[in-house]
């Protein structure tokens, strides 16, 4: 027997907060090693959302589509910041986003999968979801980006990220547009304001080089 669909939204959204609170108390912006995370931070993303008053929370199409491409999509960030901090003769200062992005972004990707499972495990919304992510670097741009070393590789970073960055803010619009989830919105505000920051940031940086 189905559960009745107001039932399945009341746990819907127990489990969804449940996950999400887990998630910003183990993110790595949280633990002892890390440095505090900024007010604006990942972990502010939860907050946020609390406070929205949805008129109908239940996700759509919208807002399964923004979390389920998202994911690959930080992942894909995390991976080239990870290559440019390994990477000798970087700038101190390109060295130090690429670490940030790479724990902001591990944090949010954290939340958007407990997020996507908490609506899965009730049933709704439980199908695959796929489309085209804006900005992302191909296999042999990375394979690039490895191969190079201090200055070079620290402009080709700067290239990839901040189209990259751009692909992010394009999808974050589409969610502020189109998406109703509380969450999903919260995220994609962060999204484009913390990403639009950095591209500035990137931008001013590659000027220099």
């Amino acid at each position: 027997m189905r559960r009745p669909f107001a039932t399945a939204v009341s746990l819907a959204a127990f489990l969804v907060t449940g996950a999400l609170a887990v998630g910003v108390q183990l993110s790595p912006s949280a633990t002892a090693t890390e440095s505090p995370p900024a007010p604006d931070g990942a972990g502010a993303v939860f907050a946020a959302a609390q406070q929205e008053e949805p008129v109908d929370d239940v996700p759509n199409e919208a807002d399964m589509g923004f979390a389920a491409m998202m994911i690959p999509h930080h992942q894909q960030a995390i991976e080239l910041s990870q290559i440019l901090a390994g990477t000798p003769g970087i700038g101190d200062a390109s060295t130090s986003l690429a670490v940030a992005i790479e724990r902001d972004q591990a944090a949010e990707v954290a939340q958007m999968q407990a997020w996507i499972d908490a609506w899965h495990q009730v049933g709704i919304l439980d199908h695959d979801h796929s489309g085209t992510m804006s900005g992302m670097a191909t296999p042999e741009q990375i394979a690039e980006l490895r191969d190079l070393s201090g200055p070079e590789a620290e402009k080709r970073f700067l290239e990839l990220m901040i189209f990259h960055h751009e692909g992010a803010l394009d999808m974050a619009r589409t969610a502020m547009a189109a998406g109703h989830n509380s969450f999903i919105r919260a995220l994609a505000k962060h999204v484009a304001a913390e990403q639009q920051r950095e591209i500035e940031a990137m931008t001013a940086r590659l000027g220099t080089l």
